[in-house]
């Protein structure tokens, strides 16, 4: 009974955390005039893959690499599976061909890259360091795209494109004392404490519900901390929707999957190496990457995902849940 309100709990700090966090990162952003898109692939899924990344890494670092590599894998799918699936059964998402072109290929090769890795029975550090490095080259060419216009509104681009209010057009006349500045800092300090204890109630509530229950922790790191960490980006990704923001929905999922899988991966691996066991390929990696291939499609159809094609993608993934289950 203690570990069940314990991990039930930990999401409260977990939640709160990631909330004040993307809050404070992205006012910074608006502030400093960085477009919406970029503030969806790069700052609102940092903030909302911060409770993945806090988790892995603490679950590695206690020697837990099933639990990490599980929660990592399983956030993945959940992302495509549960959130744009849930979103587009409330809202047809429509997002640009552009945003699933540039950013769905470049998921399927870090997770194609995984599979190798996996090929030695683990990710080590110099894999974990690869990662990372690869995550921050993302992220630099993604900063730069948006410096020579590369995300500027295109012709039928919707408003989710739009520069948000507030956001400044010069960073160099942004003023850093302001109050919005501050405020958004005193954010990001509140947040981060709140992450790191929340991780640690959730691991520690986890591994009792795993013994009680006489299975592998990786089940549930796969399933229910995958599911709550991912509460973040239902959120997110649920307001952008609601507001039309397509690319804004679509841009923070598949963002957050590259986070999951570059830096936070890399992170876990770099903190100590991480064994990867047969059974967790099969079960975990594989289908993160098959929810990733089967997006591409949904996606570019008529530039939308339909209801149909969310209800599709939410029957997937009770199926993975129902998989990992019975696998296990």
């Amino acid at each position: 009974m203690r570990d069940t309100l314990l991990f039930a709990f930990a999401f409260l700090p977990l939640t709160l955390g990631a909330d004040w966090l993307v809050r404070g990162a992205a006012g910074l952003a608006q502030r400093f005039g960085v477009s919406p898109l970029v503030v969806g692939l790069t700052v609102v899924a940092f903030g909302t893959s911060a409770p993945e990344l806090v988790v892995s890494a603490l679950a590695s670092l206690e020697g837990q690499p099933d639990v990490a590599v599980g929660n990592i894998m399983g956030s993945t799918a959940a992302n495509v599976g549960l959130i744009v699936g849930v979103g587009a059964l409330i809202r047809p998402i429509e997002v640009h061909r552009r945003v699933i072109v540039r950013e769905t290929p470049l998921v399927i090769i870090v997770l194609s890259l995984v599979m190798v890795l996996s090929l030695n029975d683990a990710v080590g550090r110099l894999d974990g360091l690869v990662l990372v490095s690869g995550w921050a080259l993302y992220l630099f060419f993604l900063l730069k795209w948006e410096r020579v216009g590369l995300f500027g509104k295109s012709d039928g681009a919707s408003d989710s494109d739009a520069p948000l209010p507030g956001a400044g057009t010069d960073p160099q006349q942004t003023d850093i004392a302001a109050p919005g500045v501050w405020w958004s800092l005193v954010r990001i300090g509140l947040g981060l404490p709140c992450l790191t204890y929340g991780a640690r109630w959730l691991l520690e509530g986890a591994e009792g519900i795993a013994r009680s229950l006489a299975v592998p922790e990786a089940v549930i790191a796969a399933t229910m901390i995958a599911v709550g960490t991912s509460l973040p980006e239902l959120a997110s990704t649920l307001v952008a929707a609601f507001r039309r923001m397509g690319d804004i929905a679509i841009g923070n999922v598949i963002g957050s999957n590259v986070f999951n899988l570059g830096l936070v991966l890399g992170t876990a691996a770099l903190v100590r190496p991480l064994v990867l066991h047969p059974t967790i390929v099969v079960g975990y990696v594989l289908p993160a990457l098959a929810f990733s291939v089967i997006l591409i499609p949904l996606a570019l159809h008529r530039g939308t995902v339909q209801r149909a094609e969310g209800g599709l993608l939410l029957l997937l993934y009770l199926a993975y849940i129902v998989m990992v289950w019975l696998f296990n």
